[in-house]
This record gives structure tokens, sequence and C-alpha cells, in this order.
């Protein structure tokens, strides 16, 4: 009971913000606007900002059930959709639809998640419109570029307040979180680029461009009251492009008058990584124009790397971190879980870790495919991430060496496992970013900066507790030297894309983009041996049968503009 009764709080502190936004007798309607923020007026206006920022926030790791609870179930959902991670046994019930491809029966969570997100996201950017001008004064100006001052033409000078600086930081908050929603929508509503423009897409029927194919509605703060039609592919990402542009700018700009309080709110770090990430999904291999987002992922990762903020998990580290804690210096972004906001079995642990009281520890065991772990070369220390079965067979594949409680990081006893879980949730690290750049190099021809971006993250990836270590050395070496054939070159970089993000919910996307096509390895309790190709219709979201009831605008019949 205490537990919905925390989740429904967050929610109604969404709610409060939506009628302060509304009602008559808000503060809103008690002072006049103006081009300055009163001082009693921004004490209000950031208070209700805050409020309403922090309801956002707990939508990305609402419990409804034991297997929905906000981004990391998603993370589950795709990861098994896309045969990389492995359900090995069906004692609960819980995710087999996922490891059965079923993705017509997840979709109405996917959508109502992301759409409660951009809604919210709607009502926080209403907010700061509604009671500041320094949107306004954003637009019309443009940004400081002396202290809080920015000279505007030849002789007007904009000067901002400390006070609009932090307003202008819930902003940009506002629009990352929307923008991160509409990344995740165009991915799984839409295929691939490089299939929608060569016509492999089973979903179309032939060859398009991205404006020419719909996706779903898209709604900004001027206009989310009413149904919108659906908006093309290309719309999605042009926007993503845009607000994110504008909120790096933003944080960059009154940097020192902001305060990330914890890792879970967004700045200019996630919303740098995010748009490198969107930049690198809008490319297109076989499309000379599609270079250009190629370049901009590059420059965009590398921005972040260069920053030195972050660094990638050392090698003595890789089997003791269990990926359960926010300040580990690799996570740009992620949850710290406290007893407040753990959602105990209903978790990512709580699906997936043996050392903590899971579904998995009970036998319902998340295990990477045998067929990738098999790929995993002897001198990777990663293969340990994954249990060899020798002492339990039960656990075998399981991520024990990678996803651990700090609790209690070795046992299985019933008597002194985790029953806390609050491990924290990992939403984006800086590893992210080297493989971004890695793989935008490759497309781009840059062979040399490809290496030096993805042997940045495997050097740091030895086997250090193996007996011999100049055999670890000497095959390490023999693989890094075969990497000047760069086929072996792209085969390594989506080994490291699978392995390194594995149980983190990029294995989805990496198959639309990258892989392309997977065998299932044996140890899948479902359709073990299927042959997956990322362009069946299957990996291409349906828009729930909600959805288009309730909105009159969609017709799941009109694919793209040729059907209409």
């Amino acid at each position: 009971m205490k537990k919905q009764i925390r989740f429904n709080l967050a929610a109604v502190i969404v709610a409060l913000a939506l009628l302060t936004s509304s009602c008559s007798d808000s503060f809103l309607d008690q002072y006049p606007q103006g081009g300055n923020i009163l001082q009693t007026q921004y004490e209000q206006l950031s208070n209700t900002l805050s409020g309403s920022l922090f309801g956002i926030y707990t939508l990305l790791y609402q419990f409804t059930d034991h297997d929905q609870f906000g981004q990391r179930s998603i993370d589950m959902y795709t990861d098994l959709c896309c045969g990389d991670m492995a359900l090995t046994a069906r004692n609960y019930g819980w995710f087999y639809l996922d490891e059965y491809g079923r993705t017509r029966e997840r979709t109405a969570y996917f959508w109502a998640y992301y759409y409660d997100i951009i809604h919210n996201c709607n009502i926080v950017l209403n907010l700061a419109n509604a009671q500041s001008e320094v949107v306004r004064k954003i637009k019309e100006f443009g940004l400081p570029n002396d202290g809080l001052n920015v000279l505007a033409g030849t002789d007007t000078l904009c000067k901002y307040t400390e006070e609009e600086a932090v307003v202008a930081g819930y902003y940009a908050q506002a629009i990352t979180l929307r923008s991160y929603a509409y990344s995740n929508l165009v991915r799984y509503y839409s295929p691939a680029p490089q299939d929608i423009l060569s016509g492999t897409a089973e979903t179309l029927g032939g060859r398009f461009k991205l404006s020419e194919v719909y996706v779903a509605p898209i709604y900004t703060e001027d206009d989310m009251d009413s149904p919108n039609p659906r908006s093309t592919a290309y719309d999605f990402y042009t926007r993503v492009e845009q607000d994110l542009t504008l909120a790096v700018s933003i944080f960059d700009a009154f940097d020192k008058y902001l305060v990330r309080n914890n890792k879970l709110e967004v700045d200019g770090s996630v919303a740098r990584g995010l748009l490198a990430y969107s930049y690198l999904n809008w490319g297109n291999p076989n499309d000379i124009a599609s270079q250009q987002y190629y370049q901009k992922a590059f420059d965009t990762a590398k921005q972040l790397i260069d920053k030195n903020a972050y660094s990638i998990i050392p090698n003595k580290d890789l089997l003791t971190t269990g990926f359960n804690s926010v300040n580990s210096t690799s996570w740009i972004w992620g949850e710290e879980v406290t007893v407040e906001t753990a959602t105990g079995l209903g978790s990512f642990f709580g699906q997936v870790d043996i050392h903590s009281y899971s579904y998995a520890w009970s036998g319902d065991t998340k295990v990477i495919d045998e067929e990738l772990y098999d790929s995993i070369p002897a001198w990777d220390g990663r293969r340990k991430w994954f249990n060899d079965g020798k002492a339990n067979p039960t656990y075998k594949l399981c991520p024990d060496g990678k996803f651990f409680s700090a609790v209690n990081p070795t046992s299985t006893s019933e008597d002194d496992i985790d029953r806390a879980w609050e491990s924290d949730n990992v939403y984006m690290r800086i590893e992210l970013m080297y493989l971004i750049a890695a793989e935008a190099a490759y497309r781009l021809g840059n062979y040399d900066d490809c290496r030096t971006y993805l042997t940045a993250i495997t050097d740091q990836r030895l086997d250090l507790t193996a007996e011999d270590q100049a055999t670890v050395s000497s095959q390490y070496a023999a693989w890094k030297t075969a990497l000047a054939d760069n086929n072996k070159l792209i085969r390594a970089l989506e080994l490291n894309w699978r392995v390194e993000l594995w149980g983190e919910g990029y294995g989805f996307q990496t198959l639309k983009r990258l892989t392309k096509t997977i065998k299932k390895g044996k140890n899948h309790l479902y359709a073990s041996g299927q042959e997956l190709k990322s362009t069946q219709a299957q990996f291409t979201f349906s828009i729930p049968s909600s959805e288009t009831l309730y909105n009159p605008h969609i017709d799941p019949k009109v694919m793209t503009k040729a059907d209409e």
C-alpha cells in the first residue's frame, strides 16, 4: 500500500502543476506580465517548476506492475525482443511476451509512458513561458556572451537576471526530457532510416523518404490539448535536433548559475548525449546526404568525451561496480534508488539480479544470449560479467558479474539476500559516447578514429583475473592488429555495442541500425535458433488501438504519403 501511495503522490505533483497553470486564483494571475520577473514571482515559479519537473522524473521509474516500472522495464523489453537477452524459464510469467517478440502486446505501455512524459514536459514549458519572458528574450536577443549579458546588434544590450537563468535551466530540462521521449518514439514506431530509404522495411512495402513515412503525433507546448495527426520520421528527427540543440545552448550559457542536484536531473551532458545518439540513428550509410548526421554525431559525442567529466570504467573496477551506483564516474545519467523510491520486485534488479530477492534468483533468469556470449573473445574480462554456471546451472549466463546488489554481491542464500532493492538505475554512461564516436567515424571513412575510440573501451576490458596474463596480452594485441581489416573493425564495433551495453536498452536499436540479422541462441525459452531480421514488422511497433479510436486523425492503414 505504501508504494501505491508514493507513486500516486508523484502524479499528484504533476497534476498540481497543471492546476497552477490554469486556475484563476493561482499566482500566475495575481501579478502583471512583463520583461522583468519579480523576486516573489520567481520564488513561486521556481518552486512550481521544480515540483513539476520532479513529477516528470518520477515517471522514469514509476511502478505500475512487476513488468512495468518505467524506463528500465522498457530496456528489458527491447533487449529481450532483439534477442540479446534471453528468458530461460517461465515460472511467474513476467516478460515472456518480449522473449517471444510480441511487441503488439507492449505498444500501449510504450505509447502511454512516453506521451505522459511529453504531456507533462509541455505543462512545464507553458508554466515557464507564462510567468517569465526569459525564453522570448533568448529567441529575440540570443544567449549570454558576457556573464548574463548579450549584445544583440550594435547598440542593444540584453541583460538576464540570475533568476531568469534558473528558469531557463528548468526550460532546458523540460525540452531535453521531451526530446528523450520523441527520440524513443521514432526508434520504436518507425523503421530505421536505411530501411526506409532502401525499401527493405516490411511495414512499408517500398522505398520512401523520411519525410514520407508517418510515425506518431508530435505535441508541443503550443498544441497539447487536442489530438494531432502523425508527423513523419523526418519531423521527429528534426524536432529532436532543434530542441536538444537549444537545450545544450541554454545549459552552456547559464552553466555557472545552474545547480544539478543529482544525476537523475538532466543537464548539458545528458542533452549532448541524447543529441549525439539521435544523430547516429538518423544517419544512413547508403545515403551521401546522411553523412552530415554522422559528422554531427561524431562532433557532439567528442565534445562530451573531451569535457573529461566522466571516465570509462577501468579494468580494475570491471567486476566490482555492479552497475548499481550513480557514484560511478562513468555514469552520465541515472537514478539513485532510496527506500522511498525503491519498487521492490517490480524493478530491474528485482527481475535480473540473483543476489537480490528477485524473480531471477527464484529461477526466471534473464541471461545473455549464448551465441552472443560465445562471440566474446577469451581475453575479454566482460565474459565474467556472466555466470559460467559451474556452481549452479540454473544461473548459467545470468549477469551476476555486471548487475549485482552491493548489499551482498556473492551470496544467493535466502538468509542474507538483498531484500531492499536499493540498487541504482543507469540511463547513460560515457562508454556510449565512445561507441557513437567510433561508429560515426567508421561511417565517415575515418577508420583510425574508429579504432581509437573503440579501443579506448577495450583497453579497459582485459581479463585481469586470468592466471596467464601474458596470454591475455598476446590475444588482445592480435585482436587489435586484426582491426586493420575494416570488415573486422565494423564487426568488432557491433559486438562491443551489444556486449558493453548489454541490459541497458540499446540492443534493439543496435539490431535495427547496425547488426541487421542475428540468430538466437539455444538458451532462449521461446524461438531458440530463430533468425531475427531488423526489417521485420515486429521491430516497428504498431500504434495501440486505444489511440486510433481516440484520435480521429490516425488511420493505422496509412503508413506513408503514398497510402493516402
